[in-house]
């Protein structure tokens, strides 16, 4: 005979629990059992044009079907060879559990929950019913393999998971259930009859190991290592949080079977439902705690208070802290952040954008100075042929300057364009009358940015190159100059000469007298731009768009190539990639985009450690280029102003420093 310990759960339901459930939960299989005379009475009370009513028919009815279902051969004994099946349920109060073999009854369990386990989640207290079920039929299932059912879909995912996705009070479960070799499988609630029975009409007492609150409350204490005052303040400011309070509500009542039968609100926490506990009026996804909103610009500052970049911070709030759009504000805050833009690193490199390929020989000209042991030149290229012209200047005035172009255009005329960098130079009154009097448009880089005026600058390293090597190597430097001139360009096939003078130049290499004919090559304009697009080509790849700014829009820019990002206003577009900007201090200045920080800031932020040195628009000293536009296209000119035009230079000390009268300009 079975020990009766086995089915006292059924023993001990009485009627008036019964008459709550309404049978629905009581009526397993009846049938198989032949059980139908005994079970008449009550099965006419589940009809649905039957009133419900209960009375001394019913209650002998039902106490014999206890005794019927609780004696063999409805409870049999127990198996060694075949498998073993756990069906366990958790309702709002209490737990049912029942040992199965072949869809037989071997023993029951049930017990009521402690007052702190009744406020468990629902996924909580449904793995708290498969802990119950493995330790009360452990004697059974100890060292076999055992099928777990339940109606709660989301344990099955759980079990599979790594235990540190598990909120903390199921991980204690899942650590307890390691010693079991479970399968857990999910079963719709309406098949499951009698645990869910058996957790509803549960037995009042409640043996639990497990002393809860004090567990509870050391987790709160070992993964909160803040003051009570500070758990406190978290507490009420979730219980204030009218989204915190309904979804603790859900939580702790139980998920429903749909994501839309939720409020709109916390439908987005949906998806990770499983992972969602409530400890102690404390919320947690996994190990994270809940912020509430009242509190998550507080969070976001403490989580900022290091500076780190948005990455790191992202890494470090998802190690501990948790709300809906948190990755989002952690990119804003720091976006917002006045420290961290000032320390910014510089912009990545735009797409190269290149210059319009003229279609005849000295029609666009990039100049720009150089220096070399102590002297300084005037090189001019070609956009078309680029050949190189280079004039040593005696002295860095304008009026050296511009005597040197004088003598480039009588040899090959007067050009239609000529770029220059913000050199005092060119951004002074006497360039800007030289260029209307010889007709021909002056157009100026963006300060700070040697890139915009790159065909000059490529070839200042490239003639300093060879100033080096022919030092080195006490060769001439003008017969470099002329191999260079007459060397063919790679993908035209012709050299600066050819292009410019429709001839090859005669050099110190023997070379047949029909190759210094001149000859009409036509325009390879088609051939330059090829050979532009191929370049260009190669220099995007490790480069992308920077996002576009309009006028009014708060931004940072450098001051100084090395400087910290400093805060202005886009004051307008002087050009394709170049902007004026205007300072805190209200004094213009223009750059290119690469200098220009785009922020997320609203309004100007201060920092009492910025230095208050002002730099002024034009610079009079030629190692530091001015941030002005001179563009004599009638295009708007910036603070202008004029350099001295006595061949004179100022050295750091103050000292005015005047060249030679005999030192006179030489030409090559």
């Amino acid at each position: 005979m079975s020990n009766t310990r086995k089915f006292s759960i059924l023993l001990n339901l009485n009627s008036e629990r019964v008459q709550k459930l309404k049978l629905g939960d009581f009526k397993y299989k009846i049938c198989r059992f032949n059980l139908s005379d005994v079970s008449d009475p009550l099965r006419k009370l589940l009809k649905g044009d039957i009133q419900w009513h209960w009375d001394h028919e019913q209650h002998q009815s039902f106490e014999e079907l206890k005794q019927l279902v609780s004696s063999a051969p409805v409870l049999r004994f127990y198996n060694v060879n075949e498998p073993v099946t756990i069906s366990v349920d958790a309702s709002s109060k209490g737990l049912g559990v029942v040992l199965l073999q072949n869809k037989q009854p071997v023993a029951y369990g049930s017990r009521a929950l402690t007052e702190t386990q009744s406020r468990y989640a629902q996924i909580e207290r449904e793995m708290l019913a498969i802990l119950y079920g493995c330790e009360k039929f452990d004697h059974y299932i100890y060292g076999r393999r055992a099928v777990i059912e339940t109606d709660h879909k989301p344990l099955v995912a759980i079990y599979d998971k790594p235990l540190y996705r598990a909120t903390p009070r199921l991980q204690r479960m899942l650590m307890k259930l390691q010693r079991y070799d479970l399968r857990i499988v999910y079963v719709p609630g309406k098949l499951m009859f009698i645990s869910d029975a058996l957790s509803r009409a549960y037995l009042p007492d409640s043996n639990d190991k497990l002393i809860d609150d004090e567990l509870d409350i050391s987790y709160i204490e070992k993964q909160l290592p803040i003051s009570s005052r500070k758990i406190a303040e978290i507490k009420d400011a979730t219980e204030a949080d009218e989204n915190l309070r309904k979804l603790s509500s859900v939580v702790v009542s139980g998920w429903p079977n749909s994501k839309e039968m939720l409020p709109d609100d916390i439908q987005s926490y949906w998806n990770f439902r499983d992972e969602i506990t409530v400890i102690d009026g404390l919320l947690y996804k996994s190990q994270r705690i809940f912020i509430p909103k009242s509190l998550q610009r507080e969070m976001l500052v403490k989580l900022h208070e290091a500076h780190l970049g948005i990455v790191k911070t992202k890494q470090r709030a998802r190690e501990i802290l948790f709300w809906r759009n948190m990755n989002s504000d952690i990119e804003n805050f720091i976006k917002n952040c006045s420290i961290c833009n000032k320390f910014r690193k510089a912009n990545c490199r735009e797409p190269l954008k290149s210059h319009d390929i003229p279609s005849r020989p000295w029609t666009k000209l990039g100049a720009d100075l150089l220096e070399f042991k102590g002297k300084h030149y005037l090189l001019c290229v070609d956009y078309y042929s680029k050949y190189p012209e280079i004039a040593l200047l005696p002295s860095l005035s304008s009026v050296s300057t511009i005597s040197a172009f004088k003598s480039m255009f009588a040899r090959h005329g007067v050009p239609s364009e000529v770029v220059s960098d913000n050199g005092p130079q060119f951004a002074c009154a006497n360039f800007k009358d030289f260029s209307h009097e010889w007709d021909f448009i002056h157009t100026t880089s963006s300060p700070r940015y040697a890139q915009s005026n790159g065909e000059a600058e490529r070839y200042v390293q490239t003639i300093k190159d060879m100033f080096k090597k022919a030092e080195e190597g006490q060769s001439d430097i003008y017969i470099s100059l002329m191999e260079y001139r007459a060397s063919p360009i790679e993908g035209v096939g012709l050299s600066p000469a050819q292009l410019l003078f429709n001839r090859q130049l005669k050099t110190k290499l023997p070379m047949s007298t029909e190759l210094l004919e001149p000859k009409a090559f036509g325009s390879k304009q088609k051939e330059l731009m090829e050979r532009q697009k191929r370049q260009k080509h190669y220099y995007d790849k490790t480069s992308k768009p920077l996002p576009s700014i309009a006028p009014g829009e708060i931004v940072r820019f450098k001051k100084e190539d090395k400087s910290t990002w400093e805060p202005a206003i886009v004051d307008t577009e002087h050009s394709e990639r170049s902007y004026v900007l205007r300072a805190e201090n209200d004094k213009l200045y223009r750059r290119n985009r690469k200098h220009i920080l785009k922020t997320s800031e609203k309004v100007f932020n201060k920092d009492n450690s910025q230095n208050d040195l002002e730099f002024p628009m034009v610079d009079n000293s030629i190692d530091r280029e001015p941030p002005t536009v001179i563009n004599h296209d009638h295009k708007e000119t910036l603070n202008q102003a004029s350099a001295p035009t006595d061949p004179t230079t100022v050295t750091r000390s103050g000292r005015i420093s005047r060249k030679p009268a005999y030192l006179t300009e030489h030409f090559v």
